[in-house]
């Protein structure tokens, strides 16, 4: 799948605008079910068990968009409430393109953590094992009708 690049440049920008057009409880309930079939398995096999009782918040920050991710009876919950209404145990935060890039596994999340193109911010050790969970996620557990088009993004990056 070839993107044409006038999409790609404007891409970032059509994502800000309709995450602030999307409500937030119809992203989070996308993302939700999304995400948690993407991780059945690492669910089943007890892997996120270290996100349950905590907040793990992803700030995409050209988008001025945080989600929020926890763990509660083997489900992985995703929430848009504010950081006031939520205290996040740790924030991996960086622009729509490194989440592109990491997303898409062109690039290793250990390069895009130390160019700090995505940061860690609070509980340094759990975010640290997100990373690592993310290290061992294969593309292929993901909708292909979702990954072809982050790919050919990535691509272009």
């Amino acid at each position: 799948m070839k993107l044409p690049k006038k999409l790609c440049q404007i891409l970032p920008k059509i994502a800000h605008v309709s995450s602030h057009i999307v409500p937030g409880s119809i992203q989070s309930k996308v993302i939700t079910v999304a995400i948690n079939n993407a991780l059945k398995e690492q669910l089943e096999d007890g892997e996120l068990d270290f996100l349950e009782e905590v907040f793990l918040e992803i700030k995409v920050t050209d988008l001025n968009k945080s989600w929020f991710f926890t763990v509660e009876d083997e489900k992985i919950n995703v929430s848009h409430m504010s950081k006031t209404q939520l205290n996040s145990d740790v924030v991996i935060s960086g622009d729509f393109n490194s989440f592109v890039l990491l997303a898409s596994q062109t690039i290793d999340p250990d390069t895009l953590f130390f160019k700090r193109k995505l940061l860690i911010e609070g509980d340094v050790e759990l975010g640290l094992a997100v990373k690592n969970l993310l290290d061992r996620v294969e593309l292929n557990q993901l909708p292909e009708l979702l990954t072809k088009p982050i790919v050919a993004y990535a691509e272009i990056l």
